[in-house]
């Protein structure tokens, strides 16, 4: 009995221990990515059409996402795949691209985890009401977005990244119900305000 009770013991703190490094090394994953964007200084691309537009590459950060709400800063980097959605949220490529925040008839799309293994990320994304903030930070400006609705749809129903009319738009895209991907929770928000930064 007494070898039983030193076994699962070992177990919890084994367990105890994972659990541990998985939040240690989001933070320090999370910490650089910010540190790394913060201190970058992005190519310039010209273009016709965009003089000013960002060169963007697979799994760099291109933005920090706050919500306040949920007490939620983590890096946005560059595309969604599963890999560069382990240590922060990241943008789907076939969405508006960072350079078209603020844009009218565009949609920005972010997608995260909803992960106790790796992070919050998401884990909360659900307590967001209407009219609650959400904040994109890139290199020179800082957007504020407000919450104006929210769904749960199949995963195969992409229309939710489509534009609505005269909005700019950000969506959050998660899955639901927590750790199942059966469904996935969708908050739409629409731009309030954009910043200079100095």
């Amino acid at each position: 009995m007494k070898k039983l009770g030193n076994l699962f013991f070992l177990i919890g703190v084994s367990l105890l221990l994972f659990i541990v490094y998985a939040k240690g090394k989001t933070y320090f994953e999370q910490k650089k990515l910010i540190e790394e964007y913060t201190s970058l200084s992005f190519t310039e691309v010209s273009t016709k059409e965009n003089p000013q537009q960002v060169e963007q590459n697979e799994g760099d950060a291109i933005g920090i996402l706050q919500i306040p709400k949920i007490k939620l800063m983590t890096p946005i980097v560059e595309g969604a795949s599963p890999e560069n959605i382990r240590y922060a949220v990241g943008h789907l490529p076939s969405s508006s691209s960072i350079n078209e925040l603020a844009k009218k008839d565009k949609n920005f799309a972010i997608a995260g985890h909803r992960s106790y293994t790796y992070g919050e990320f998401f884990n909360r994304l659900n307590e967001l009401n209407l009219g609650n903030k959400v904040i994109i930070s890139t290199q020179n400006k800082v957007f504020t977005y407000k919450v104006f609705d929210k769904k749960i749809v199949a995963p195969s129903d992409i229309e939710v990244l489509n534009p609505i009319k005269g909005k700019s738009m950000i969506t959050l895209i998660t899955c639901h119900p927590e750790h199942s991907d059966k469904q996935r929770l969708i908050v739409f928000c629409e731009l309030l305000s954009e910043k200079e930064l100095d």
